[in-house]
């Protein structure tokens, strides 16, 4: 049995080798395998055709960080995954320890937000100047085209619950009638158009009858119980303002690069040697 295995292992192995090294077409120069098109196409669950278009657009992206000579140095990758251990509450020991239960290594980690980085700042350069902020007129216009996006809660009735300890507020989670000494619960009714713009995100997140995640407050941790909404309301304008603006910004910014990298792909020399 062990003998067919390996004979077996013998004939299929070049065939595998093959395949993996198979080119399906190249963009410029630069070869995109069908190994990378399976892989791209079963790791982000999409297609093999939007596969295809992802990694057409990685090429040209490589191919414009070294025309523009666009790099990242060690530093910034520290201080990138330093940022991302911080936002997960871990040291960075820790961290590297939640990286590797995953099956992921450090150094493969470091080269991904490394293209990041670099991928960013080529971003940055593209648009640079290209950009122009909306003006009061122009967000009041959006605004007033798009009022049903800007609904809100009239109220929100709450039960606050308050604690130094988080395994009490857990335990209060798995068993809601536990009553605990050191869990103060403080019956609330909210303003949406007066609470802390997190807060409120936080409870408009949460179904009713449910109860939020805990958080940090201060020195302790809290959670909220969400007993109801009121009727939906229309946002007042000022306090949407900044999102329409962050909006028709971010707008802009996909515009701009979609009708940058589209020209990139016309130009570019693409081979088609075998379909995927």
């Amino acid at each position: 049995m062990i003998k067919y295995l390996l004979v077996l292992l013998l004939v299929i192995s070049p065939v595998f080798t093959k395949m993996i090294g198979a080119i399906a077409m190249t963009v410029n120069g630069e070869p995109i395998t069908l190994y990378e098109i399976n892989a791209m196409s079963s790791l982000n669950h999409i297609s093999k055709e939007d596969a295809v278009n992802a990694l057409i657009q990685q090429k040209i992206e490589d191919e414009e960080i070294q025309k523009n000579g666009i790099y990242v140095t060690p530093e910034e990758i520290d201080q990138k995954l330093q940022q991302i251990a911080q936002q997960n509450k871990l040291t960075m020991p820790q961290f590297q320890k939640a990286v590797e239960k995953e099956g992921k290594s450090l150094a493969n980690l470091r080269k991904g937000i490394g293209r990041q980085i670099k991928k960013e700042k080529l971003y940055q350069k593209i648009l640079g100047g290209k950009l122009k902020k909306p003006d009061e007129s122009a967000l009041k216009q959006f605004y007033t085209k798009h009022k049903k996006e800007f609904t809100i809660p009239g109220k929100i009735k709450i039960q606050e619950y308050a604690s130094n300890n988080p395994k009490a507020l857990q335990a209060i989670r798995m068993q809601p009638m536990l009553m605990l000494p050191q869990v103060k619960i403080t019956p609330r009714i909210l303003d949406p158009k007066t609470t802390n713009p997190q807060l409120l995100q936080l409870l408009l997140q949460t179904p009713t009858k449910q109860f939020t995640p805990i958080i940090n407050i201060g020195k302790s941790v809290a959670m909220f119980f969400v007993e109801s909404k009121g009727k939906p309301v229309t946002a007042p304008f000022e306090a949407v303002k900044k999102n329409i603006f962050l909006k028709l910004m971010k707008d802009q910014e996909q515009a701009n690069l979609i009708a940058y990298f589209e020209k990139k792909k016309s130009e570019a020399d693409i081979q088609v040697k075998r379909k995927p």
